[in-house]
C-alpha cells in the first residue's frame, strides 16, 4: 500500500512540474532574442597600452530593442519561455583595429517562424572612427558603431510573421531559439 501511495504521490509531484513548463504566450507579437553568451562572456578589443573588455548583450540590447519597436510596434524581450508569431535573434560581433583606430561592428539578425522555421538572415554592418580611451570614450565609440549597424541593418530587415495561424501548443519557446551550438570564439 506504501509503494501505491508513492507512485501516485510522484505521479502528482511529476504532473505538476510538467504543467509549469509549459511556454507562455508574450503580449508581443515579435520577441527580441539576444544569446546569454553575448552577456555572459567578454570581449577583449586590444590596442597599444589599453586593453578593454566587455559584454556585448547589455550593449546591443538596448539599441536592437528601441531600433526594432520603433519599426514594429509590438516588439518585446525574449524572457526564455514565451512564444510569439516571430522571433528576431540578433548576433553582435565587433572587432577594433588599432593601427587605422577603426572600430568594426557587424550584426546578423535571424528571424523565425512562432514554429522555428527561419524567415530570413539579415546582415547589417559599419565603422567608425575613433581611439580606445578611458572606458567612457571606448564606450561612446562602441554605442555609436553599434548603432551604425543596427541602422543598416534596419535597412535590410523585414518581419513578416508566417501567414499560418499557429495554435499556442505548436509554438517554440523563444529560449530554445538559442539552444543551437553558438560558437564562442569570433574572429571577425
Amino acid at each position: 500500500m506504501r509503494s501505491f501511495t508513492k507512485k501516485i504521490a510522484g505521479m502528482l509531484l511529476l504532473g505538476s512540474l510538467s504543467a509549469s513548463v509549459h511556454a507562455a504566450e508574450s503580449n508581443a507579437k515579435t520577441l527580441l532574442y539576444i544569446s546569454p553568451n553575448d552577456y555572459n562572456y567578454s570581449v577583449h578589443l586590444l590596442a597599444t597600452y589599453y586593453e578593454y573588455w566587455f559584454a556585448q548583450g547589455p550593449l546591443v540590447e538596448p539599441i536592437a530593442l528601441k531600433s526594432l519597436q520603433e519599426k514594429h510596434g509590438e516588439m518585446a524581450l525574449c524572457q526564455a519561455n514565451e512564444t510569439a508569431d516571430t522571433i528576431v535573434r540578433i548576433k553582435p560581433s565587433v572587432f577594433y583595429n588599432p593601427q587605422m583606430h577603426v572600430y568594426h561592428s557587424k550584426l546578423v539578425a535571424t528571424v523565425f517562424s512562432g514554429k522555428g522555421d527561419v524567415l530570413g538572415t539579415y546582415v547589417g554592418e559599419a565603422q567608425q572612427l575613433g581611439y580606445t580611451s578611458f572606458d567612457n570614450g571606448t564606450q561612446y565609440h562602441l554605442n555609436k558603431v553599434y548603432g551604425l549597424a543596427m541602422q543598416d541593418l534596419m535597412t535590410k530587415l523585414t518581419i513578416n510573421p508566417s501567414q499560418d495561424i499557429v495554435k499556442s501548443e505548436a509554438k517554440l519557446p523563444c529560449g530554445m531559439i538559442g539552444a543551437q551550438n553558438d560558437t564562442k570564439v569570433s574572429f571577425y
